[in-house]
C-alpha cells in the first residue's frame, strides 16, 4: 500500500469512529429526553385521575432504582413538610410520612399520647374494581442508565436525593410544584419543570434550577411548616 492509500484508510477510519460515537450520543440523549417525557406524561395523568376521580394522586420517584409509580389516596390529605416538628421525632427516612390520613392521626395520638405519630398513610396501588393493583401503575424503570439525580418540592426543605419522592396531585386541579434532575451515563443532565396550576411539564436540556418553590397549598391541604 502506498502512502496515500494508507492515509485515505484512516481518513476512512476516523469517520467511522466519530460517526458511531455521535450516533451513540444520539441515542443515549434520546433515551434522556423519553424519560423526560414519560415523567411529563405521567404527570398528565396524575393530575386529570385526581380531578376525574376525586381523589388525591401522587407520582412516586424512587430515586434508587429510578423507577416511576403511582398511588392514590380516598380521603383528605395532609401535607407536613419535613421540617415540622412533629415529624422531626419521626423517622425521617420514610418519604410516606409527608401525606397523613387526619383520621388515623387522631385514632393513633388517642391510643398513645405520648408518642408523636402520623398514622398510616392514606396512599394505596391503583386498583381496578376488584381491588386489584394495576400492573401499569407499578414501578416502572424510566429507562437504561437513566438516573434520577434529586427531586425538588415545597414540602422538603432540601432537594431530595436519595429513596422515594412524591409529587402530589389534588382534586381541585391542583398540582404540587416540582422540578426533576435526570441523567444519563454519560452524565448529562436533563430537567422537567411541573407547573403547579395545569399539571403540565416542561423539559430544559440542562440541570434547571428555580428561582423558588411555590409553597402555596390547595384548599384541603395543610402544610404544618
Amino acid at each position: 500500500m502506498t502512502l496515500i492509500e494508507i492515509m485515505i484508510v484512516i481518513v476512512i477510519m476516523a469517520l467511522a469512529a466519530g460517526g458511531a460515537t455521535v450516533a451513540l450520543n444520539s441515542v443515549t440523549r434520546a433515551k434522556l429526553r423519553s424519560a423526560c417525557v414519560r415523567i411529563v406524561a405521567g404527570a398528565r395523568f396524575g393530575y386529570h385521575r385526581s380531578v376525574v376521580r376525586g381523589r388525591t394522586v401522587r407520582m412516586v420517584l424512587d430515586i434508587d432504582t429510578g423507577s416511576i409509580s403511582f398511588e392514590e389516596a380516598d380521603g383528605r390529605v395532609f401535607l407536613a413538610r419535613n421540617d415540622d416538628d412533629t415529624r422531626l421525632e419521626l423517622d425521617e427516612t420514610d418519604a410516606d410520612l409527608a401525606a397523613v390520613d387526619p383520621w388515623s392521626a387522631a385514632q393513633a395520638r388517642l391510643e398513645d399520647t405520648f408518642t408523636p405519630s402520623f398514622g398510616r398513610s392514606p396512599f394505596g396501588p391503583i386498583s381496578n374494581e376488584d381491588g386489584e393493583p394495576l400492573s401499569r401503575y407499578q414501578p416502572q424503570a424510566l429507562g437504561n442508565n437513566i438516573r434520577i439525580l434529586r427531586v425538588i418540592t415545597p414540602h422538603e426543605i432540601e432537594p431530595r436525593e436519595a429513596g422515594r419522592a412524591s409529587i402530589y396531585f389534588f382534586p381541585g386541579g391542583r398540582t404540587q410544584q416540582a422540578v426533576i434532575h435526570l441523567a444519563d451515563s454519560a452524565d448529562r443532565v436533563y430537567s422537567v419543570a411541573l407547573h403547579p396550576l395545569t399539571g403540565r411539564g416542561r423539559i430544559y436540556n440542562y440541570a434547571y434550577e428555580p428561582e423558588e418553590i411555590s409553597d402555596e397549598s390547595p384548599s384541603e391541604v395543610r402544610d404544618p411548616g
